[in-house]
C-alpha cells in the first residue's frame, strides 16, 4: 500500500476538540488500551497532525502522526477501521492478533509481496485451531520467529477455517504497511526494538509438516490393515501358529523396512552446498564486520552506497568477492531493509537516496560476531576531504636569509618553518633583546625600514620578513596537492534561469580544491536531477549545471564528504527560502 512514494492533499496540526476525538476513537477501536496508555501515545505536550494522502494506487488515506511520526491510519477501504503502524505495536505487541514468520520472508514483504501460509509459523500439529478464529479481512500485525516488534500491518486474506481447508496454500495476509516502506519515511523513524522472541513453542512445525503428518497416518494405517489380513487368512491354523506366523511376517516387515533404510542412506549423497546460500552468508558477515570493525559513529550518517563501496567490500575476506546480485537479495536496498528489521541500522529515503542514519554497535548479532580471517595490514587510505592551508613562496628578497638554511628560490615553505628558520637566524646574529629586534642592515634592507628606524618588535619583524615572500594557498585532495597564487577563489554557487523558465543551478572553481567536475556532476545525478559541464560566460574554467535548485545539496555534498570549510563556499543565499 506504501511501497511507493504517495501524493500529500492535506497536512495540518489538530485542535483540541479533534484530538479528544481521535483520542476516543482509539479506546473505542482497542478497548484494551487504559486511559493512561492512549495519553502515553498521543502525549498532549506532542503535536499531532492528520494527513490526508493519495497512495499510488489511487487508495485514499488519512495517516494520524505524533511528533512526525505515524501512529495510526486509516483506508478508506476500511473507513471504520483505524489501524496502528508498526512504531504503536512496538509499545503494544499485543494490540493486534499475531501471526509470526521466518526473518528472510520481510525482505519479500518489503519487495511488495503479501504474506502466504508457507511463511507461517505455527505451534504444534496444524489444527482447525492453529490460525485462532478470526474472519476475513481482521486486522493483524507480523513480527518473526527472533523478535516479536511487529514489522508489518494488514488484513488476513481468508478466514482462519478457510486457512485450514487451504492445506498450505495461498494467501495469508493482505499487506497494507511493512517496515521500510513510505509511511515509515515520514520523520526520523526510531530503531526495531528487541522484544524478545514471541511465544512460539516450536519452530520446525510449519505448514510444511502436514505432509509428513499424513505420511506417518499413512505407514500406521497400512501396518493395521496387514495384521487384520494375516488374521483372516489363518483363521483356521492352531492359534500357536498364528502367532508365530504374526511374528514371523512382522519381522519380515521390519527387515524390509530395514533394508530400504539401508539402501535409501547409500544412494543419498553429499548435498553440495547453496551458491545463493553461501552468497547471503557471505553478505550478512562482511555486513556485521563492517558495523563491528570498520564504521565508527562519528562517520553516520552516510549515504548506503558509499558504506557499501567503502566498507562492506572493503570487509570482504581475501580471496573471496560479494556480489549482491548472486544472493537472494538481488539489491542492496533489500538486504539493507532485513537488516533494519532486525534492528542493527536504521536508515531513511530522501528524494530517492538511501542514507544510513545509525548502527545499534551493542546488536546481540554484532557484539557475537568473530572474525575468522587474519587481519591484513591496511594501505594508508587516501583522503577524500579538501585541506587547504596557507604557504609562501621563497623571493630574492629573503633568500640572503634562508638561503642559510638550505631553502632556493622559488621552494615553497609554510608559515611554521620561516618563523623557526627566522628566529634562528636572529639568535645566531645576537639580535633579539626580549620582545624587541634590532635591525642589522641585512634585515633592514630586506624589511625597507625607513633610514633612522633601528628596531622593531619581534612579531612585527617576523610578519614583514614574510611580507616579503609570494603568498600562495596549497590544496590537497585525495594525494593531489595544488598550488595557487594570491588570493584562494571561492566554489561559486548561482542560480539562474534558462529558456522555458527552468532554474537551474551553477557550480564553478570546482577544480582550485582539486575537485574533479565530471566526478561531481555524478555525484549530483543521485537526487534525480540532470547535472552536465557547461562553458559559463565570464568564467575561466567550466562550470557543473545542475537541473533545479539545488543549492542545498551541493553545499551539504561539499562540506560533508569533501569537508570544504564554510569560508570557502559562495552562494548559500540563493537556496530556497522554507515555506512557512
Amino acid at each position: 500500500m506504501f511501497i511507493k512514494p504517495f501524493k500529500v492533499k492535506t497536512n495540518y496540526q489538530l485542535k483540541g476538540t479533534e484530538r479528544k476525538k481521535l483520542c476516543e476513537e482509539v479506546l473505542a477501536a482497542y478497548p484494551s488500551l487504559s486511559d493512561e496508555e492512549i495519553q502515553s501515545l498521543l502525549p498532549k505536550k506532542e503535536a499531532i497532525s492528520i494527513m490526508k494522502i493519495v497512495t499510488h494506487s489511487g487508495h485514499v488515506s488519512k495517516v494520524y502522526c505524533v511528533a512526525k511520526i505515524p501512529m495510526f491510519f486509516q483506508l478508506d477501504s476500511y473507513d471504520t477501521l483505524l489501524f496502528p503502524t508498526i512504531y504503536t505495536l512496538w509499545h503494544h505487541p499485543y494490540l493486534l492478533n499475531t501471526f509470526t514468520t521466518h526473518t528472510p520472508v520481510i525482505s519479500k514483504l518489503v519487495g511488495g509481496a503479501d504474506l502466504m501460509l508457507p511463511g507461517l509459523i505455527l505451534k504444534g500439529p496444524v489444527t482447525l485451531y492453529s490460525f485462532g478464529k478470526l474472519p476475513k479481512g481482521t486486522p493483524v500485525s507480523i513480527n518473526t520467529e527472533e523478535n516479536k516488534a511487529a514489522v508489518a500491518v494488514g488484513t488476513t486474506a481468508l478466514s482462519s477455517e478457510d486457512m485450514y481447508m487451504a492445506a498450505g496454500h495461498g494467501k495469508c495476509v493482505e499487506i497494507f504497511h511493512v517496515i521500510g516502506d513510505m509511511l515509515c519515511q515520514l520523520g526520523k523513524p526510531p530503531l526495531r526494538p528487541d522484544l524478545g522472541s514471541p511465544n512460539v513453542d516450536s519452530l520446525t512445525n510449519t505448514l510444511e509438516d502436514i505432509e509428513s503428518i499424513n505420511q506417518e497416518a499413512i505407514v500406521d494405517e497400512t501396518v493395521e490393515i496387514l495384521s487384520i489380513k494375516l488374521d483372516e487368512l489363518n483363521t483356521d491354523e492352531d492359534s500357536s501358529d498364528v502367532v508365530k506366523d504374526k511374528v514371523i511376517s512382522k519381522e519380515h516387515i521390519e527387515e524390509d523396512v530395514e533394508t530400504e533404510d539401508v539402501q535409501i542412506l547409500n544412494i543419498v549423497e553429499p548435498e553440495a552446498i547453496d551458491p545463493v546460500q553461501e552468497m547471503d552468508a557471505l553478505l550478512e558477515y562482511c555486513f556485521l564486520k563492517a558495523c563491528k570493525i570498520t564504521v565508527k559513529s562519528s562517520d553516520l550518517p552516510m549515504l548506503t552506497s558509499n558504506f557499501f563501496k567503502n566498507h562492506l567490500l572493503a570487509a570482504c575476506p581475501p580471496g573471496k568477492n560479494v556480489d549482491v546480485k548472486k544472493s537472494r537479495y538481488k539489491k542492496l536496498s533489500v538486504f539493507l531493509a532485513e537488516m533494519k528489521a532486525k534492528g542493527i541500522i536504521n536508515t531513511s529515503i530522501t528524494k530517492g537516496v538511501e542514507t544510513l542514519l545509525s548502527i545499534k554497535f551493542d546488536h546481540p548479532l554484532v557484539k557475537k560476531l568473530i572474525v575468522t580471517e587474519e587481519p591484513v595490514a591496511a594501505e594508508p587510505v587516501v583522503s577524500n576531504s579538501a585541506v587547504v592551508s596557507e604557504c609562501y613562496r621563497v623571493t630574492a628578497d629573503v633568500l640572503p636569509v634562508l638561503s642559510k638554511f638550505g631553502f632556493e628560490k622559488g621552494d615553497v615553505m609554510k608559515r611554521a618553518d620561516i618563523r623557526k628558520c627566522f628566529t634562528e637566524y636572529v639568535k645566531a646574529e645576537d639580535l633579539q633583546n626580549g620582545k624587541t629586534l634590532k635591525l642589522n642592515p641585512q634585515l633592514a634592507g630586506i624589511m625597507r625600514t625607513k633610514a633612522h628606524q633601528e628596531t622593531v618588535t619581534m612579531e612585527d619583524g617576523i610578519n614583514k620578513f614574510i611580507g616579503r615572500m609570494t603568498h600562495m594557498h596549497e590544496v590537497t585532495l585525495a594525494g593531489n596537492t595544488l598550488l595557487h597564487t594570491g588570493k584562494l577563489e571561492p566554489i561559486d554557487m548561482r542560480v539562474t534561469v534558462r529558456s522555458g523558465g527552468k532554474k537551474v543551478t551553477l557550480i564553478n572553481n570546482l577544480e582550485t580544491f582539486g575537485i574533479n567536475p565530471k566526478e561531481f556532476s555524478k555525484e549530483c545525478q543521485s537526487i534525480g536531477a540532470s547535472a552536465t559541464i557547461t562553458d559559463d560566460p565570464g568564467k575561466k574554467t567550466p562550470s557543473v549545471l545542475v537541473q533545479g535548485n539545488q543549492i542545498l545539496y551541493v553545499y551539504k555534498l561539499l562540506t560533508e564528504k569533501y569537508q570544504i570549510k564554510k569560508n570557502y563556499i559562495r552562494g548559500l543565499e540563493f537556496a530556497p527560502k522554507k515555506k512557512k
